[in-house]
Formats: C-alpha cells, structure tokens, sequence
C-alpha cells in the first residue's frame, strides 16, 4: 500500500514537472537534425552517398555496400545482444566473474520492496537507487540516497520503470566512459567534477573556498567526494596534486534522474590497461559498438589500482558524447570511423 502510494506521488511529481518552467532536459531523440548533420559529414568524407528513408533513418550507400541509421541507432548489434547489455544485474553479474570491481549491487523484485523499505540497512550509505533494467539516461535513477524516506521515494521512482530495483554504494568519482569498436577503445570522454590544484599550504576547505570565478561551497557531495578519498576538509594535500573535491560539477546540485552529460575528452588519459581491463565485457556479451561507463578519478590507472568500479554497458552510445561541436561541414573523426566499419561490415 505504501509503495503504491509512493509510485502515484512520483507520477504526479513527473507531471507537475513537465508543466513547470523549468528547462527541458534535451534527451537524445531531440537530436534529429544534429544526427543528421553528423553522419552527412561522415558520408562526404568517405565518398558515401546518404538519403533520408524517415524523419530520423538514413541509409547510406558506398557502391554496392549500405547501411542504414536510425538517428543515434546503428547496425552493429543484435536484439539479443541489446538486451542483455541492458540488463544491469547481468552486467553486474558477469562483471564480478571477470574480476572488474563493480560498486556491490543487491538487485530486489517487486515483492521484496514493501520490507525492503522498512528493513534495509542504511548505514553503509549514501546508496544509488536504479531500475535493473529498461531505462536509459538516469531515468528512474536516485543517487545520494541516505535516509528511509529518501529510500522510499526512490524504490517507489525505480519500480515504476523495472520489476527489479538495485541497490548500491555510491562512488563518489568522476563518470568515464570508453568508447569500444570491435574490441578496441576508439574514444573516451568523462563529466569532470570540481578539482583544485594544492600547494602543500592551503587546507582542502581553504582551496574551494578560492576557486574562480566563485567559491564552491561544502555539500554533502563535497565531503563524499573527500572523504572518499580518505581525506579531511582540514587536510593540507602536499603540493603538486590535482585533487578532486566533488564528483559532480559545480553548476550541478540535484543528483536525482541525472543524465550524465560528457565534458572533456580524455582519450589520451586512459591506459591501456584500463581499456584492457574492461574490454571482456563486451566479448563476453558479444558486442561490436558500446559504451562502457566507470567510475574513476584516475584512467591513467585501472579500476583495480584506483579504487574506481565498473558501471554499466551501454550499446546505443550516442556519438554526441564523442563529437565535440565542430565547424559546419566538418566531420567528427569518431563518426567516420563508425561509418567506414558499419560499411564494411559484409566483408568482415
């Protein structure tokens, strides 16, 4: 009773937000016209010809070879793979048995939620509150979570959307995500957080309080992100560092449903030890064309060495993440490869 009471309150909240002012979170399938622009160039680069079939799908040919694109979507995997790659239990699962540390998920069904609420242990928190399955864009998800009524709502925001929730610690570190193409890492972005540069003087509160062009002030994402790390606000970090302090950038300070939006490219930053450690997953799910999100504040390291964890599969990426905005005409490198492959496909 109370968790349907609970899910009613979240319907009514999601209504009441879509009416408000407030700007409207650009998922997507509102990128038509930028997907558009973006595998056109692709296709001039290599000599393609593209046409529109639909408002969103493309076909592009290259003499007697074709494929076709559906905006973000691309012929690479198969459903059955799509769907085991969006189950996040499995992924979890099948993580832990290829000894990539993930974040110690506890995955519950729907007849579990109504004790779950009253009876989980919430000392170990904060916690992450997810759909297992069939979500996408951190929809239904809760971060932050530290108390039983936080607890509630967020189990009540997840069962709206999977029959199964997980639970899990949250990590306080930067999202990265490797971009792989047949088994290889073409690409890596990640969303920075806040860092400081220390001088062996300044305490951890000290340095935040000087950064430009505004001072960061200490919230629970703040002393999450440092202690985390085994530090103190009061700390003097020894000169020379580049320290994280929050795991989310400054402007951001809801972690509710948050899309995770890609700033900076760090291609070049991630070992190939990292990559190495990672790519597995995907052989053993028998993916071409994935995302794989970490959480790390170090890719020159593995998640082993660094204390990062793996997050989840994703095998629609949207390239938007990995093309940064460029002059009009001009090709993302990332895209054309995708293409080149997707077009020679049929002689793989």
């Amino acid at each position: 009773m109370i968790l349907r009471f609970l899910t009613i309150l979240v319907f009514w909240r999601r209504v009441m937000r879509r009416l408000s002012r407030r700007p409207r979170t650009i998922y997507v399938g509102d990128r038509v016209a930028e997907y558009r622009d973006l595998w056109s160039a692709a296709a001039r680069t290599i000599d393609a010809d593209i046409n529109t079939l639909a408002p969103a799908v493309w076909e592009v040919r290259s003499g007697a070879r074709r494929t076709r694109i559906s905006n973000d979507l691309v012929q690479f995997d198969d459903p059955v793979v799509l769907d085991l790659a969006g189950d996040k239990s499995f992924c979890y699962e099948l993580a832990r048995s290829l000894g990539v540390p993930t974040p110690e998920p506890r995955t519950f069904g729907k007849e579990e939620l109504a004790g779950l609420i009253r009876r989980f242990p919430l000392d170990r928190g904060p916690y992450v509150v997810k759909p297992a399955k069939g979500t996408g864009s951190g929809v239904g998800v809760s971060v932050g979570v530290r108390s039983r009524l936080e607890l509630a709502n967020a189990v009540a925001l997840a069962s709206v959307h999977s029959s199964r929730i997980i639970i899990e610690r949250l990590v306080a570190a930067e999202t990265v995500r490797l971009l792989f193409l047949d088994g290889r890492m073409i690409h890596a972005v990640r969303r920075r957080g806040v860092r400081v540069e220390t001088d062996g003087i300044a305490t951890i509160e000290q340095l935040l309080a000087r950064l430009t062009p505004r001072a960061v002030p200490i919230d629970a994402l703040v002393r999450e992100t440092v202690g985390q790390q085994g530090r103190s606000l009061a700390d003097v970090p020894p000169a020379g560092e580049e320290l994280l302090v929050r795991w989310l950038p400054a402007e951001i300070g809801s972690s509710r449903e948050l899309r995770t939006i890609y700033d900076e490219e760090v291609t070049d930053l991630v070992s190939p030890a990292l990559a190495e450690e990672v790519a597995p997953l995907l052989a053993a799910i028998g993916s071409r064309f994935a995302g794989v999100d970490l959480l790390t504040n170090d890719p020159t390291r593995t998640l082993v060495e660094s204390g990062g964890v793996f997050l989840e599969i994703n095998t629609t990426p949207g390239l938007h993440h990995h093309c940064t905005p460029s002059p009009e005409g001009v090709a993302c490198d990332v895209a054309v490869t995708v293409l080149r492959r997707l077009l020679d496909r049929d002689a793989r």
